[in-house]
């Protein structure tokens, strides 16, 4: 049986950058599929805290999902990048791959396009793009619905730790040592 995990060599496989563009070998189209593997580790890591385990959280993310899909016309009309929180993310995620011809439905039926999903945009420095279009979402977010955009549990929480990455992760023993840290720190 495969690992789910990349071998470690396979992180650090040659990247699309200028000096190896002649390799397209990990390209579909436009698509780098090593940095889109890379992203989509890092997406794992970010919705596998403790909150993603609760259903009411998991209900409250397909709610918000549903908002978030409903303030693209607004968003798009400001010209305004959408970005969702790692909880509307998610359901984002799990709406794609559960059918995608229903998702595309579903999305020219709540807005009248397709919802492309972005996630190259990874620069979270303040006034970055990513920086700026989120706090741009959480303001139209405030506006139209008159609650906080950021959900507990359900936002950036760092870039994953270095044993994330590996076949022996356990997420379980990962939260409780993360518990532990905190309370050994206060």
């Amino acid at each position: 049986e495969e690992p789910f995990f990349l071998p470690d060599d396979a992180r650090n496989a040659q990247k699309n950058t200028p000096e190896n563009k002649s390799d397209q070998s990990h390209l579909i189209g436009d698509v780098d599929l090593i940095g889109s593997t890379d992203r989509q580790a890092n997406f794992l890591w970010q919705v596998s805290g403790e909150k993603f385990e609760d259903t009411t959280f998991l209900k409250e993310g397909v709610a918000n999902y549903h908002k978030f899909l409903l303030l693209k016309p607004k968003a798009r009309a400001k010209n305004i990048i959408l970005v969702p929180t790692y909880q509307i993310d998610l359901m984002w995620h799990t709406h794609m791959l559960s059918n995608v011809g229903d998702y595309n439905k579903d999305c020219v039926a709540i807005m009248g396009s397709t919802l492309h999903h972005d996630d190259s945009l990874t620069d979270r420095s303040e006034g970055g793009v990513l920086d700026v279009s989120f706090r741009a979402t959480q303001e139209l977010w405030k506006e139209a619905y008159g609650v906080d955009y950021t959900v507990v549990g359900g936002m950036y929480r760092g870039e994953p730790p270095k044993e994330f990455r590996h076949a022996d992760w356990n997420s379980r023993e990962s939260v409780m040592m993360s518990v532990v840290e905190n309370i050994h720190l206060a």
